[in-house]
């Protein structure tokens, strides 16, 4: 496909699973469509193969039959299934078109630990000195029918800035040319051309069902002229630098057959980008021969701002777009523009847009139905506004327990004793520690995959403490503490000074004075502890209970000035990972904090367990676990003690694939989305969590909430597919929080919340005057939610413009632009234990 700019990077991906009293709210607020299973079959019969099928094993770094995934492929025979192991595989792979039901399965069950990838184009060379072509380009091409693949990303590492010679920057990643094709939970990551959707006989039936991929690109990045289904999927138009109302690229270029009923249908997705606003199209008119005529459908789906909403769709080549069959139904997001029935925007009636569902654009002439149950007539109510309903599967990795790692690079053994916490005047104006510490980080800086310990250890009982200024951990380092072990942090702010910022330690109108106690820099990091028999393990305290030196105040005192004078407080952070993936808190001790406790920044792979944060809850602006822009996190096994959110989901740039889990929250101000969501928020997961009103120290917080999403105009964009599962909440004074209007903030922001689900939901013992809060933004972008199974002794709110599903719930929200429908389902009301806070 020839642009008409030439745009230019990304990946990821989402496992979705439903929990099965979504079934019918999907039915009433998703489109209609139920959950598939996770395992779906390609075929709707299985294929004839004559024999007994097998499976083969791939493995890059040996130890399985193939080092290949060709070599696999070409070995095996139709309906038998090859397993990739985890890894990064650099070639091409061609499933030709006689291997029918061949199976490509992940062997981890996250796509982003098994990659294909390779960089050829459409215009670079050949051995022999041909050009490859577009389609020539696939890293992998797929031509059997009844194939089904699962858990993999296929990508095309083309890069058009690196190669500035080569004229035809098309990249292909997926070609897939079969029929009755399945993918399940992949990833496919390119710029121009990604995925090929195709049939090599234009009139042949060709159908493909892609469910819950992950796709990125620019330029007509889903093209082709087969019947392809995108359902669920999480479509990524990348920024190439337009400036808003320019050009990035289109979403689609469909080439159907004008005797073809159906093209392409994109339906309950989520289309994400970070680019400016009204710079994608979602589709061209592709007429490459005197038969072909577009034909998408996009429907039930999440639109950024990146989207021209008022007028979506581009000509191409001289062939005007309002020949092509283009036509939306339902849609939301900024990007959308669902109300505007002008020429520019041609909207599907409800009659209309029962004709285009997952299952007439895939049943064909035999029937076929990879899809769990058949998609229903699309309701006439609630209204045409009325955002999907969704549930979220969090992080994509497969995550278990960590373990501390066997090699101790270097060992560091305590000198002081601090009975008290305090240490001596010269020991506190100069931290004896930094220095040590550092040396050893510095000298244990890892190049590979490999993760070394620099650990921390006890000189005997009385001598188990260490006291620091700022410290670095770099790639492939875990900072380990021994049980027992206690880092203490400076109490100068001159050691965490940042040159040419306020002055840490002050007031100030601008922040960013003070450096973190811990940055980490680099993949494969961690700051992990021991843990001993009796529970206790290595704790970092940054002591802002205690004055800062040279002052009177302490941290936690000077951020309560700041509030009372409207300034900002230059307090130093604890823990700081910017850029780090695969990032590791494990069986750690985090107390005190002069601010946030814990911050990670623009990574993918964070995993805290068994990490125990203590705040009192009148301690301002120390959030417990802050993900920023972030992918693929994780928090369990947790227990989370702060004066401000225990948890908050900042999406000032993208987060997603985030899930909080069997964690105990205390005199927080909940779990948190917010309030910074204009990057996009998504696919976000929280269950089996309890929250409680009180700290352990039995101070009953001002602010204590349960569940959470917060955001405004001021930096408000689109938080979709967030489901909480079986959360307890007591003594609190919000159980939930779905406020689009945070602090009353005013900009040109949209904070949507969309696809919100809440099954399986207890408030008990309600702080006195307890409301909840559910307040969309305003007509045409309504909260989207579903209450299920909840059980609430305080059923007191204030609701504004939310389109709201309820099962077995005994909140019944009103106010302006309110709608409640109730619906079918199962489930139950989860019974409630609320642990007290460990020991410390």
């Amino acid at each position: 496909m020839s642009p008409t700019p030439q745009p230019t990077t990304h990946r990821r991906s989402r496992l979705v699973r439903r929990a099965p009293a979504l079934a019918a709210a999907l039915l009433v607020a998703g489109g209609g469509i139920a959950a598939i299973p996770l395992l779906a079959s390609a075929s709707s019969t299985p294929a004839t193969t004559g024999h007994s099928t097998r499976t083969l094993a791939v493995a890059a770094g040996g130890g399985a039959q193939y080092r290949t995934v060709q070599a696999a492929v070409n070995a095996a025979s139709a309906g038998d299934t090859v397993l990739i192991a985890k890894g990064t595989y650099h070639e091409t792979v061609t499933v030709p078109a006689t291997k029918t039901g061949l199976n490509l399965v992940g062997a981890t069950g996250s796509a982003a630990d098994v990659v294909i990838t390779f960089g050829n184009a459409a215009g670079a060379g050949r051995p022999d000195g041909s050009r490859y072509g577009t389609m020539g380009s696939a890293t992998a091409t797929f031509a059997a029918a009844g194939m089904s693949v699962k858990n993999l990303t296929v990508a095309n590492s083309f890069s058009k800035a690196a190669n500035p010679g080569i004229n035809g920057s098309q990249a292909v990643a997926l070609a897939a040319e079969g029929d009755r094709q399945v993918y399940l939970n992949d990833r496919f990551l390119g710029h121009q051309d990604t995925l090929l959707a195709w049939s090599p006989s234009p009139t042949a039936q060709t159908r493909q069902y892609f469910r819950s991929v992950y796709v990125s690109g620019d330029v007509d990045f889903l093209f082709g002229n087969a019947t392809a289904v995108f359902d669920h999927a999480t479509i990524n138009a990348l920024d190439d630098g337009a400036a808003a109302d320019g050009l990035n690229g289109s979403l689609t270029a469909a080439n159907t057959e004008a005797s073809k009923a159906y093209g392409f249908l994109i339906t309950d997705s989520t289309v994400t980008s970070s680019a400016k606003a009204r710079t994608y199209y979602l589709g061209r008119s592709w007429h490459p021969t005197p038969s072909a005529v577009a034909q998408v459908v996009v429907r039930n789906t999440v639109l950024p701002a990146a989207i021209r909403g008022a007028a979506p769709w581009a000509s191409m080549g001289g062939y005007p777009w309002q020949s092509a069959r283009f036509g939306s139904y339902r849609n939301s997001g900024t990007g959308a523009n669902a109300n505007d029935v002008s020429a520019n925007s041609p909207q599907l009636s409800t009659s209309e847009a029962a004709k285009y569902t997952a299952q007439t654009y895939l049943a064909g002439t035999d029937g076929w139905n990879p899809i769990a149950a058949p998609t229903t007539t699309p309701p006439t109510s609630p209204p045409p506004t009325t955002p999907a309903v969704g549930s979220a599967t969090g992080d994509a990795r497969k995550v278990s327990e960590p373990a501390v790692p066997g090699t101790v690079c270097a060992s560091v053994a305590a000198g002081l004793a601090m009975p008290a916490r305090t240490a001596s005047g010269a020991a506190e104006s100069s931290p004896p520690d930094t220095a040590r510490i550092q040396r050893a980080l510095d000298a244990c800086t890892q190049t590979g995959t490999a993760t070394v310990a620099v650990r921390l250890t006890a000189t005997d009982a009385a001598h188990n403490a260490f006291l620091s200024g700022p410290l670095t951990v770099h790639r492939g380092e875990v900072l380990l503490l021994d049980s027992g072990v206690t880092l203490y942090a400076s109490r100068n702010p001159a050691d965490y000074q940042v040159s040419g910022q306020p002055t840490c330690g002050t007031l100030s109108t601008a922040h960013g004075g003070c450096r973190p106690l811990i940055s980490v820099a680099g993949a494969n990091a961690g700051i992990e502890a021991v843990r001993a028999a009796d529970g206790s393990q290595g704790r970092i305290d940054g002591r802002g209970d205690q004055a800062i030196l040279g002052q009177s105040t302490t941290w936690w005192g000077l951020a309560t000035a700041a509030q009372k004078a409207g300034k900002n407080q230059n307090n130093p952070r604890l823990i700081q990972a910017v850029n780090s993936d695969n990032f590791t808190l494990y069986h750690l001790d985090v107390l005190n904090s002069p601010n946030f406790h814990v911050v990670y920044q623009g990574g993918t792979g964070f995993t805290a367990w068994g990490v125990r944060i203590r705040t009192p809850d009148n301690a301002r602006n120390t959030d417990g676990i802050d993900p920023a822009g972030a992918t693929d996190v994780t928090v369990n096994d947790s227990y989370i003690m702060t004066g401000d959110d225990g948890v908050a989901i900042k999406g000032g740039s993208a987060s997603r694939n985030i899930t909080i889990e069997n964690s105990h929250f205390y005199g927080t101000h909940g779990i948190s989305i917010g309030s910074e969501t204009n990057g996009g928020v998504s696919n976000i997961l929280v269950r089996n969590n309890t929250l409680t009103g009180v700290d352990s120290l039995g101070n009953a917080s001002g602010s204590s909430t349960g569940i959470r999403i917060k955001s405004s105009p001021a930096n408000g964009g689109t938080v979709s597919d967030v489901t909480y599962l079986d959360t307890c909440v007591t003594a609190v004074r919000a159980p939930m929080v779905f406020d689009t209007h945070y602090a009353s903030g005013t900009g040109s922001g949209v904070p949507f919340f969309t696809r919100i689900t809440v099954d399986g939901f207890r408030s008990t013992a309600s702080a006195s005057g307890a409301k909840s809060t559910f307040v969309g933004l305003d007509p045409s972008h309504p909260l989207g939610l579903a209450l299920l199974n909840v059980s609430m002794d305080a059923t007191a709110d204030t609701a504004a413009y939310a389109a709201i599903t309820r099962y077995a719930d005994n909140m019944v929200p009103s106010g302006t632009g309110v709608s409640v429908t109730s619906v079918g389902g199962s489930g139950s009301v989860p019974a409630c234990v609320f642990p007290t806070f460990p020991a410390l």
